[in-house]
């Protein structure tokens, strides 16, 4: 008995044909559900500002655009393991000059394929630092020009933990929906956050450390973010910043980067200073 075989196929039809079918499932259901997710498995971040050398040289020129170079950490924050991406901002000139560290800007995370995966935007409202019930500052977070969440900076003086104290910060993470996941609160009452407000330098023991801390709804603190003293040249020559974020076990990926953009709001909140710089 004789068996005939098919044909062979052309290889690179072959190929077109994968890639034809590969791009209309893209097309059909959106590119984002095939780029990988930076999230995902990460338990602990690290956020480096980078130094600016004009910035340096002559501080009083006013704020230049910030830069943040995000990767993957352990428990301590001494070690940075793998770089996810950078955090790139975009604002005007005029609003760095005379709004400062309140200014409007938006916020820009770029992986390592040069590609945008998360923009997050803060339109110029009242300062947080007022204190005033109204017109709160608030941050848009979109992923392909779509919400994935809020961080909104409610009215308060003290914090809503189980021993309110004093805040440096309360910041509220919000759903599309915005219904609150997850709020920070950073307390006042800090050895690192006095020592910094004396002009002591904070070099060593606590006191290089301060923390801000998040909470589920049920006032739980589940996870942190740490500001770590960045050694005498960062600090006292320039306004780079260095953040350690602590996730919460059962968070998602969204929920993580909203806590990424929180971490860049507490910086430019808290430590972006122009006319003088606090170690």
């Amino acid at each position: 008995m004789q068996v005939q075989y098919g044909a062979v196929p052309n290889p690179q039809a072959l190929g077109n044909a994968i890639g034809n079918a590969i791009a209309g499932q893209i097309q059909q259901y959106g590119a984002q559900f095939f780029t990988a997710d930076p999230f995902a498995g990460v338990n602990y971040m690290l956020i480096n500002q980078k130094p600016d050398c004009v910035e340096c040289i002559c501080p009083c020129i006013g704020e230049k655009k910030n830069s943040y170079q995000i990767s993957v950490s352990e428990q301590t924050g001494h070690l940075a393991q793998q770089q996810l991406g950078i955090i790139q901002e975009e604002s005007e000139c005029a609003q760095r000059f005379f709004c400062q560290c309140w200014r409007a800007l938006d916020l820009l995370f770029i992986n390592n394929q040069n590609q945008i995966m998360f923009k997050a935007q803060r339109i110029y409202k009242v300062p947080s630092v007022l204190c005033l019930p109204c017109e709160r500052p608030e941050m848009v977070v979109s992923r392909d020009s779509e919400v994935i969440g809020y961080l909104k900076q409610p009215f308060m003086c003290c914090g809503r933990s189980e021993c309110p104290l004093p805040i440096l910060e309360e910041i509220d993470i919000c759903d599309p929906s915005g219904n609150t996941r997850y709020f920070i609160s950073g307390e006042f009452v800090q050895c690192g956050c006095v020592t910094r407000m004396c002009a002591i330098p904070r070099c060593t023991g606590p006191c290089q450390y301060i923390d801000y801390d998040i909470y589920n709804p049920m006032k739980q603190k589940v996870g942190r973010i740490r500001n770590i003293f960045n050694g005498c040249a960062q600090e006292y020559c320039s306004k780079a910043d260095k953040f350690l974020v602590e996730f919460p076990l059962q968070c998602t990926s969204q929920d993580k980067c909203l806590i990424l953009f929180a971490a860049i709001t507490i910086d430019y909140d808290n430590f972006e200073y122009t006319f003088c710089n606090l170690p």
